[in-house]
C-alpha cells in the first residue's frame, strides 16, 4: 500500500505544499485494493520522511523529498519518468 501511495502521489506531480493530495480520495482509492490500515501506511511513509501533510480539515498530503521516492519507485519496477522531465543533457 505504501509503494501505491507514493506513486499516486508522484504521478499525480504532488510535490510541494500547494499540490497536495485530499486524504478522503487515497482511502477511497485503495480501501478496496489493500487489507493493512491507511493510517499506518501513511505514518511510515511520513517517519521515512517520504511524504509531509497539509494541515487542514481533511489533511492532504504531498512528496516531501522527490529524490528519495523516485528511487524507491524506480526499485520496485514501476514506470517513473527521470527527475527535471527525463531530458539527458551531456556534456561537451
Amino acid at each position: 500500500m505504501e509503494i501505491q501511495i507514493l506513486y499516486i502521489l508522484y504521478r499525480n506531480k504532488n510535490f510541494k505544499i500547494s499540490a497536495g493530495y485530499h486524504s478522503e480520495k487515497l482511502k477511497k482509492i485503495l480501501r478496496k485494493k489493500y487489507k493493512q490500515d491507511f493510517d499506518e501506511a501513511i505514518a511510515n511513509l511520513k517517519n521515512r520522511a517520504y511524504i509531509a501533510t497539509v494541515k487542514k480539515d481533511d489533511p492532504k498530503y504531498y512528496i516531501a523529498d522527490l529524490g528519495k521516492v523516485y528511487s524507491v519507485l524506480k526499485n520496485h519496477g514501476l514506470n517513473v519518468t527521470p527527475l527535471g522531465g527525463g531530458r539527458i543533457r551531456h556534456l561537451d
